[in-house]
C-alpha cells in the first residue's frame, strides 16, 4: 500500500492510500463524464468524488492527465474483454472480429466516455487517447507476428493505426446511421481487413470510371 507522507501541520493519523485515491478519482471521472458529457473538468470530478479540488490536483496535475489515465485503463479493459471472449482460440480472424465487435459495442454503449477519450487535445495539452492505447497494443501483436513469419515489422505501426482508425470511424458512422446490425458491420470490417485491399471487387474499367468521374 502506497501512502502519502503526512504534511507539516497535518494531524497524526494514517496517510492517504495514493493508489486507492487514484482509482476513486478515475471512477468518479467516468461517472461525471457519463452524466454530464465529455467536456467535464476538474471541478465536476472533485464534486463527484466528494473531494475538494486540491485533493484531485494532488494526484492528477490537470484534466489531460485524468483523460490519459482513463484512456490507459479503458484500453486495458477492452483488451482483457477481447482475450476472455477469445477463450484461448488461436484463430486470428476470430480475434480480429472480436476486436471490432468489442470496439463497436463500447462506442455504442458508452458514447460520452468514448468521445472524451478520443479527443487528442484538452486545454492545450496533448492527450494519449484511447486510439493511441489500442493502436499500441495492436502494433505489438502485429510486430510479433511479422517477426515470427519473417515479415517487415516496420509495417506494424501504420497497419495497427489503420485497423483501429477504420474501426472507430466506421463505428461512428454506424452509430449515427444505424443501417445494419452490429454483427453485420463487424463482419464487413473483418472481411476488409482480413482479405485486404487486393480482394476488393474492382475491375480496370471501374478504376478508369472513377478517375474520369463517370458513374
Amino acid at each position: 500500500m502506497t501512502s502519502a507522507r503526512r504534511g507539516r501541520g497535518r494531524p497524526a493519523g494514517p496517510g492517504v492510500d495514493v493508489e486507492q485515491r487514484r482509482t476513486d478519482l478515475l471512477d468518479a471521472a467516468e461517472r461525471a463524464i457519463r452524466t454530464h458529457g465529455p467536456d467535464v473538468g476538474i471541478a465536476e470530478v472533485a464534486r463527484e468524488a466528494g473531494f475538494v479540488r486540491s485533493a484531485v490536483y494532488a494526484v492528477f496535475p490537470n484534466r489531460a492527465a485524468i483523460l490519459s489515465a482513463l484512456g490507459e485503463r479503458q484500453a486495458r479493459r477492452l483488451l482483457i474483454q477481447i482475450t476472455k471472449r477469445a477463450g484461448g482460440s488461436a484463430d486470428l480472424r476470430q480475434r480480429m472480429s472480436l476486436f471490432f465487435d468489442v470496439i463497436c459495442g463500447w462506442m455504442q454503449d458508452d458514447p460520452n466516455l468514448y468521445r472524451a477519450l478520443s479527443l487528442h487535445a484538452a486545454g492545450g495539452h496533448e492527450v494519449p487517447g484511447i486510439f493511441d492505447e489500442l493502436s499500441a497494443a495492436v502494433e505489438a501483436m502485429l510486430a510479433a507476428s511479422m517477426a515470427t513469419s519473417g515479415g517487415d515489422t516496420a509495417a506494424a505501426a501504420p497497419w495497427a493505426r489503420a485497423i483501429v482508425g477504420s474501426a472507430m470511424v466506421t463505428a461512428q458512422w454506424w452509430i449515427r446511421d444505424s443501417s445494419m446490425p452490429r454483427a453485420e458491420l463487424v463482419e464487413h470490417l473483418t472481411t476488409l481487413c482480413w482479405d485486404g485491399g487486393a480482394a476488393l471487387p474492382f475491375s480496370t474499367f471501374d478504376v478508369e470510371a472513377i478517375d474520369s468521374g463517370r458513374p
